[in-house]
């Protein structure tokens, strides 16, 4: 099954959090887009990610799971929503603040030990959601560390919060004291400040910017804790992720100072207190490894690994012994007003995809679609045969952008020159991965009844059945067609590949099924109608292959070719199959099949006089 997965943020300092998942997902070849709630984070989103604009868009995007790296998640949206915290425990307040549960989420992943007794405390409290300790995926660029030697002029790395409290970048004294520090040319300093921060306070410690202090304007901290020798800070959440590189670190005033920190309380203690810093007292990196174990054990560099393991593994979970998460009216309108989105619609149960879908036994299957010029089609079917294990897209070189957007949906692309449609589908199906495969034309989709169905069959499939005929749903000029000759319209489309293939004809090509053929109950979404004059210029070309498969078997043209036949074709689908009981569409259909058989006779006249 191909799953999608959307990374839900606010704030630009969710960015680390999420590529490291982004890149996790896309390795096992899922779908994975972008999402922030406020405009002007969008900027900071990774450039080369799919990005959702509007909440519209997410809605459309139906997401089987949604990766959450801040504290609220719409609740109307579809998908397991999945707490990814955005920092550790800070010790800003009392430890509870942590562990608020604000009634949105079906799972939280925690960062360690630390996260993962506190969350499990409050599940026993609130029993609408469920913990699984994977470990941070923004720590995992982070692992696994090199020692190195320390740097010949000391590093000195400075991250603040933005807690006006609490944060010493707001602190004139200890301005000062940097500043004066950084003329000496003892240390290197390099300083972030947290997003929230007022601009002013920013522009102002930019202005220390010199040989010796580099104010970075960047989320992305690993790379620093790796370059610094030691932390100078007040009670911002890095310092817990520092930690985890066993260095010393200084805090300012720090709420609720340990024994894993040199804390002062004084401007003029700083350069003393980096100094001690600087010689890696025993005791102080004895207590930052016993705390870093507690918070995040985890060294691997395989936290996202664990993550997706977890939110698939639980999508997949019967969770009924999951209580109804709380209405959460306040909290519900206010994500509403922030989206300016109004919509009754939540979900209050979690997420889930049957096992049907998900056995470890099921038979793999691989889903092919031709393309030609389909950038009005391709996403929508890519996304009706998202379970399948493999998607396999052959395309006719496209000029419209449906390659390159197939590329960014589907497993494997490839493209070859059109022929004909048979000569295309036949030369792809060898190429699929798996036994059992699924042919879509772009412009028909799988429903969710069908794709249960077929789910379930090949979790056993039944030995003596080599393919399986399939109903369609016809649509034409955006309405539903009944009668006209479509209404027991079907098709062959699922079917193993060494056992079928489809005959050699130009047009109306059919799958020839070496052993029996089932029929499925349910049946495909199918709308050839796009415009009347593109449905009219698919008639020419199918006119055309026809021109070629009729010569052979078609004596000398007549009149009867040319005036009996045509207006037959109107009378059977207008007439014999009731084809006025669709209104215009009927009409319509009527007209224009009678108009192909007349265009197919007089292509293979034109055909035959340029032959001879």
């Amino acid at each position: 099954m191909i799953y999608k997965f959307l990374i839900y943020i606010s704030y630009s300092y969710a960015v680390p959090i999420g590529v490291p998942l982004e890149q996790e997902i896309r390795k096992r070849g899922y779908r994975v887009k972008w999402f922030s709630d406020l405009p002007e984070t969008k900027k900071d989103l990774p450039e080369n990610s799919e990005i959702l604009e509007t909440i519209e868009e997410v809605i459309h995007y139906r997401p089987d799971i949604v990766l959450t790296i801040t504290d609220n998640v719409p609740d109307f949206i579809s998908g397991l929503k999945v707490q990814i915290f955005h920092g550790f425990n800070p010790d800003k307040r009392s430890e509870n603040n942590h562990f608020n549960i604000r009634g949105f989420f079906d799972l939280y992943c925690t960062q360690g030990p630390s996260t993962t007794e506190g969350f499990r405390r409050e599940q026993k409290k609130h029993p609408h959601f469920e913990v699984v300790e994977t470990g941070w995926s923004k720590m995992d660029p982070l692992f696994p560390i090199e020692s190195k030697q320390k740097n010949e002029k000391p590093i000195v790395f400075i991250a603040s919060t933005f807690s006006h409290r609490l944060s010493l970048a707001l602190k004139e004294e200890v301005f000062q004291e940097i500043k004066r520090l950084s003329v000496t040319g003892k240390y290197e300093f390099l300083m972030v400040l947290h997003p929230k921060l007022p601009k002013e306070i920013k522009t102002k410690w930019q202005g220390l910017s010199g040989e010796n202090f580099t104010y970075l304007n960047t989320t992305e901290l690993n790379p620093l804790f790796e370059k610094a020798d030691i932390m100078f800070s007040d009670t911002t959440s890095a310092i817990q992720e520092f930690m985890l590189t066993k260095k010393p670190i200084v805090t300012f005033a720090h709420n609720r100072p340990n024994s894993a920190l040199i804390n002062i309380t004084e401007p003029e203690q700083i350069e003393n207190a980096l100094d001690t810093a600087l010689t890696y007292p025993t005791e102080t990196i004895s207590e930052i490894t016993k705390i870093a174990k507690k918070i995040h054990p985890y060294t691997d560099g395989k936290s996202s690994e664990r993550v997706i393991d977890a939110t698939i593994d639980f999508l997949h979970k019967d969770k009924s012994y999951l209580k109804n998460k709380p209405l959460n009216l306040i909290r519900k309108y206010k994500i509403r007003k922030r989206l300016k989105y109004f919509t009754l619609k939540t979900h209050r149960r979690p997420h889930r995809v049957p096992d049907s879908s998900y056995s470890k036994d099921h038979v793999k299957l691989t889903a092919i679609i031709p393309t030609g010029n389909e950038i009005h089609n391709i996403e929508e079917v890519i996304n009706s045969v998202a379970f399948a294990d493999e998607i396999l897209v052959v395309d006719s070189f496209s000029t419209d952008g449906t390659f390159e957007k197939a590329k960014e949906l589907a497993t494997k692309v490839v493209q070859r020159e059109f022929n004909y449609p048979a000569s295309q589908k036949n030369w792809i199906i060898p190429q699929a991965k798996y036994d059992w495969i699924l042919l879509l034309d772009a412009d028909e989709r799988v429903t969710p009844e069908l794709r249960e169905e077929i789910q379930t069959i090949l979790k056993n499939p039944p030995k003596n059945i080599v393919g399986f005929w399939i109903g369609r749903m016809n649509h034409f000029m955006g309405e539903r067609v009944h009668y006209s000759g479509w209404r027991n319209d079907s098709v062959i489309r699922l079917f193993q590949k060494d056992y079928c293939r489809y005959e050699d004809k130009h047009v109306h090509e059919e799958i020839i099924a070496d052993g029996k053929v089932g029929r499925l109950k349910n049946k495909l979404y199918h709308n050839t109608y796009i415009s009347l004059d593109k449905y009219i210029e698919k008639m020419n070309r199918y006119a055309t292959w026809q021109a070629l498969d009729y010569d052979k078997k078609t004596g000398k043209l007549t009149a009867y070719h040319f005036i009996v036949k045509p207006l037959w074709g109107f009378f059977k689908h207008y007439i014999v199959q009731s084809g006025f009981r669709d209104g215009v569409v009927g009409l319509t259909i009527g007209y224009v099949q009678g108009y192909t058989v007349f265009m197919r006779y007089a292509k293979l006249w034109l055909l035959r006089k340029k032959r001879s």
